[in-house]
């Protein structure tokens, strides 16, 4: 953690120290100086940052959050929100990775085969994170730059791949980033420059688990293109050992100081703005689940005390009007765990994988049909309760409730349905993974919002529009991207989304 104040300080250093009109033509991320482990907590913490803030609308997509002041984003007026994200993870992400294999590449190692081991790990772990962050763009966008992206020089304005010749490179390169994980386990890495899972020998080993994981997450995302490979896919990184338990969560802890604290602290908190609430639709689902409602509604939820919020008989907690500007003492708030500055940012957690591995089961992906997505479904929710803090007996309760019960109809007519509406329960403050999941099984069901309906958008967006800014500087580019995928429409499907 420390290396984040190092390399916040090194910035400050950078950015002051300049005093020649010539140097606005140095790029100052490709400083002599600078050290591949500075660029690579960097990247890092710019990808956590960018998944956790609430400058993007993912939270809302899904509904579980809604606007108090300011509702324009919840009625799907979002014009600058994509360029902050699109210029984020091509910026900030993965050009400081790139820059940071670059630096790794070109240093001399000696000859020792643990010095060998650790340069391959140190590949791998970018290569890793470049993977998560193209797949991140890909569910967001569609069509991207790829084969000519980050070469400025030679493509200052690069033409967009195909998404699903994309996603099929990604994973052939995760496949070759495990291995070496896995056979490199006993070696270190980044140290304590990798602020996600420690750096040392057992980190290396979590990085195995993360990256057969997100196989597992890219191949399901694709098995309604493609379910032969798909199947293959998923089998193989199962057997090579994806994520065990909660403690293999992929997160970062944030830290207590300006600067390093997780991004949400800033937006609820220290702002002072109180833009956002629980959304209704969430919180009713949440409270019919199960009688008194679901058990982390109080993990997720907190009534304010003066003036406390009128709630409808027999509620607990009750959400803000979904599209709508919304008075924040009506309704119930957003709980202070989350009003926490080392609260982490997560990448990927087990809950997570379980529900992808049920979906999986039920699709026969792999073996064992309805009863092991069962298995796996319970196993989710089970992950999600332990991680909010909820009793082993409250859990064992809610796993044999009507609603719940995977193998009883009330809890839903169809896999999707059911393990729709609980990966939406489980992924409360994981707003992409939410939204990503929604689009993929198609639950929970959500209505567009009466001020997006009288505008044409009759539907919840299933994508961001192409940064305004690529639509004037690589306009040729663009144009060709937006018609290869149907339109550059809040409505347009990924490839991925076939139904």
């Amino acid at each position: 953690m420390k290396q984040i104040l190092l390399l916040l300080a090194i910035v400050s250093i950078t950015l002051s120290c300049s005093s020649d009109i010539t140097d606005m033509n140095v790029d100052p991320k490709k400083s002599s100086t600078t050290q591949p482990e500075y660029l690579f907590t960097g990247a890092q913490k710019a990808l956590v940052d960018q998944i956790v803030t609430t400058s993007q609308v993912f939270r809302l997509f899904t509904q579980q959050w809604a606007s108090t002041t300011i509702p324009s984003t919840s009625q799907y007026v979002i014009p600058d929100i994509p360029d902050a994200r699109f210029t984020v993870l091509y910026r900030d992400v993965l050009t400081d990775l790139l820059d940071a294999k670059t630096l790794i590449q070109k240093t001399p190692i000696s000859s020792a085969d643990t010095d060998l081991a650790i340069k391959q790990n140190k590949l791998a772990l970018i290569d890793v994170l470049e993977v998560y962050c193209y797949s991140m763009l890909v569910d967001t966008f569609g069509n991207v730059p790829y084969s000519q992206a980050l070469d400025v020089k030679k493509y200052p304005l690069p033409a967009y791949d195909d998404a699903k010749t994309i996603y099929l490179h990604l994973i052939s390169r995760l496949v070759e980033d495990a291995m070496i994980l896995k056979t490199n386990s006993a070696a270190p890495n980044f140290g304590s420059a990798d602020i996600i899972y420690g750096g040392n020998a057992a980190s290396t080993a979590k990085w195995a688990k993360f990256a057969n994981s997100l196989l597992i997450k890219l191949a399901v995302t694709i098995s309604d293109v493609d379910p032969a490979f798909a199947a293959t896919t998923i089998q193989t990184a199962l057997a090579a050992g994806p994520l065990a338990s909660n403690a293999d969560t992929t997160k970062l802890t944030y830290l207590t100081t300006t600067g390093n604290q997780n991004p949400l602290y800033a937006t609820l908190v220290t702002s002072n703005r109180n833009d956002f609430i629980p959304a209704e639709p969430f919180v009713a689902a949440m409270d019919a689940i199960v009688p008194g409602g679901d058990p982390r509604m109080t993990k997720y939820f907190v009534n304010a005390t003066a003036p406390a919020p009128v709630l409808p008989a027999g509620r607990t907690f009750i959400g803000g009007t979904y599209g709508e500007a919304n008075v924040f003492s009506t309704y119930s708030h957003i709980t202070a765990t989350l009003n926490n500055p080392v609260f982490p940012g997560t990448l990927f957690d087990y809950a997570e994988l379980q529900f992808l591995l049920a979906e999986a089961a039920e699709k026969n992906l792999i073996p064992g049909g309805t009863a092991k997505a069962k298995t796996y479904y319970d196993a989710g929710i089970t992950a999600s309760m332990l991680d909010w803090g909820v009793t082993n007996s409250a859990i064992t309760a809610y796993l044999t409730s009507p609603k719940v019960a995977y193998n009883n109809p009330q809890s839903g007519a169809t896999y999707k349905e059911k393990i729709g509406i609980q990966s939406w329960f489980a992924l409360y403050n994981r707003g992409f993974e939410a939204w990503t999941s929604y689009r993929r099984l198609d639950y929970p069901k959500l209505k567009s919002p009466t001020a997006a309906v009288n505008r044409g958008i009759l539907t919840v967006p299933v994508r961001y529009l192409y940064p305004s800014a690529e639509q004037t500087k690589n306009e040729t580019n663009y144009t060709t991207a937006a018609s290869a995928i149907g339109g550059d429409l809040l409505q347009t499907k990924i490839f991925w989304d076939k139904y």
